[in-house]
């Protein structure tokens, strides 16, 4: 284990067997790392509040160190953290190659590699690690039966051209079908028969009860209707919104632990370390302590998360995410929500649980995917998916331009100001998204009857309509880029998300668009190519080979 990978399992000073510094994740530069076996004395539940949840490495240990009450036990021999999957495939690796023997080496040699591994298997290979043939403690008693001797070659005992062995392009059926029922150990070899990975069926037997999920979930684009989803809206007036979702994803892989720790590794965020017993909305990862909070997994779980875009730009990302973590750990805990259900907890765990304002739009989009019209009234959602021509998307698709306007923003401080101004009935901004809800309609109907040359002075009028709405939406720099895409081929156009930042899309004819590119990204905008994507949220179990180990 490297230095490195000795600060993720935490690591410890000994002074003779007493422990003289011990740090969770933290480098102090000791040459012991904590492999995590702790033997207590009772006296242990002096140091532990009554009823209350708490880190023994973080909370304890640190009081246990002062007192000279912790002690540490040296062990020898091989150690690897596997927690991540490079740690892991390296982990992979250094067995395989410990189960490798030449076949010039001698039965002794392999009796030896069989006791030290504590694996019953030795694949025996030539220099260029080409399968020969294999050994076990069956195997080799039965050629010292027959009179063979421990000084023999191991070619001389070994079962050469074993039957049982699988290929780099099996898929996991065909693995399933040589490793069950009676199979322990089975070779991967590549096309020229090159050992490339081993599977154990324990090891089989163990992912069916601890796999890895994978997933990803599109942001959308919003044409119109942004605000009539709100509950203070649509309770008294009702909502419509049009939106469709983009080839820009939120991805997330989740891997199950045997204990209840959450760790959490991303893009955005230093690894987190999470307690299921003691969750603090802390601004890093609440959405997902939230979704944690309400859904209770009976599991911890390792998550890795990356965005093609950053958060905070107009495309409904906080929902999006929300919604790609719902599915993976509903898939875990073997519950199986129909997308109105994912969508409800989406909004539950971020609109109710930690208070950001906002409406039901994002949750729907992204959990459904492609073109949606959704109706919000008191006593229900509704989405209807909309069938739009192939034809018709392509030409949309070339039609419009996105255009970063170099700000992020949270939405939930713009998001307030327009649920009061909406329980406070403000005129002008309940009189606006009356409008936002007619235009939705017209875009719903130009995009089902192919005449999106509509698109552009419709967006305009939403965009004009969405400042009404709320005062804070725009600002010089969002007001110039837009006038900028306006003398510059842009036949209109509206800011994507509650406003202040993000993105801008433009409706544009594809012959004006390298003019507009130039004029925005000269005044400093930044152009994101997409498409639009048919589908919504999705998951899928990870095979093993998936994880190189070479």
């Amino acid at each position: 284990m490297n230095a490195e990978e000795s600060i993720e399992t935490g690591n410890v000073i000994l002074n003779g067997s007493r422990v003289a510094e011990f740090s969770e994740k933290k480098k102090v530069g000791g040459k012991f790392v904590n492999r995590g076996i702790y033997i207590f004395e009772p006296e242990i539940f002096g140091y532990i509040e009554k009823d209350k949840k708490i880190s023994l490495e973080e909370e304890i240990f640190p009081s246990l160190v002062e007192n000279g009450q912790l002690y540490g036990f040296p062990c020898e021999g091989y150690f690897s953290e596997i927690g991540k999957p490079d740690t892991y495939n390296r982990f992979r690796r250094d067995v395989l190659n410990s189960l490798l023997l030449l076949e010039q080496k001698s039965v002794r040699e392999a009796m030896e590699k069989i006791t030290k591994n504590k694996i019953d298997l030795i694949l025996v290979v030539n220099k260029e690690e080409i399968l020969l043939g294999i050994l076990n403690d069956r195997i080799i008693r039965n050629f010292l039966l027959k009179g063979g001797g421990l000084d023999d070659l191991s070619s001389q005992a070994m079962i050469p051209n074993p039957d049982r062995v699988a290929t780099l392009t099996d898929d996991d059926k065909k693995i399933s079908e040589l490793l069950f029922p009676w199979t322990r150990h089975l070779p991967i070899v590549d096309e020229n028969n090159k050992i490339k990975d081993v599977k154990f069926r324990a090891e089989e037997i163990q992912k069916q009860n601890f796999p890895v999920v994978r997933g990803k979930a599109p942001l959308r684009v919003s044409f119109a209707g942004g605000g009539t989803d709100f509950s203070d809206f649509f309770e008294r007036y009702g909502g419509v919104v049009i939106s469709g979702t983009i080839d820009k994803y939120c991805h997330a892989t989740l891997v199950k632990r045997a204990d209840s720790k959450i760790v959490i590794n991303s893009d955005f965020e230093e690894e987190t370390i999470i307690s299921k017993e003691s969750l603090i909305y802390d601004g890093k990862f609440d959405l997902i302590k939230s979704i944690v909070k309400i859904m209770d997994p009976p599991f911890g779980f390792n998550l890795y998360l990356n965005n093609d875009v950053p958060h905070g730009r107009g495309l409904g990302s906080s929902a999006t995410l929300a919604v790609l973590i719902i599915k993976l750990i509903s898939y875990l805990q073997g519950k199986e929500y129909d997308d109105y259900k994912v969508a409800k907890l989406a909004y539950k765990a971020e609109v109710e649980e930690l208070g950001i304002k906002g409406g039901w739009q994002d949750q729907y989009a992204s959990v459904i995917g492609g073109f949606n019209f959704m109706e919000f009234e008191q006593d229900q959602n509704i989405v209807y998916p909309l069938r739009i021509k192939e034809e018709t998307i392509s030409e949309l698709e070339a039609n419009l331009t996105l255009c970063y306007t170099g700000d992020s923003h949270f939405s939930g401080n713009l998001q307030k100001n327009l649920e009061e101004s909406f329980q406070g009935e403000k005129k002008d901004v309940i009189e606006s998204c009356k409008e936002l809800k007619k235009i939705a309609v017209k875009i719903k109907d130009s995009l089902l009857a192919d005449d999106i040359e509509k698109m552009g002075g419709l967006l305009h009028s939403s965009w004009e309509l969405k400042k009404i709405s709320n005062e804070q939406v725009s600002n010089s720099k969002i007001d110039s880029l837009y006038e900028i895409g306006i003398k510059n081929g842009a036949k209109g156009g509206k800011l994507l998300g509650s406003g202040d930042g993000g993105y801008i899309l433009f409706f544009n004819s594809p012959e004006k668009r390298k003019n507009l590119k130039n004029a925005l990204e000269k005044a400093g905008g930044e152009i994101l190519n997409f498409n639009f994507e048919s589908k919504g949220a999705k998951i899928w179990i990870v095979k093993d080979k998936l994880f190189d180990i070479n």
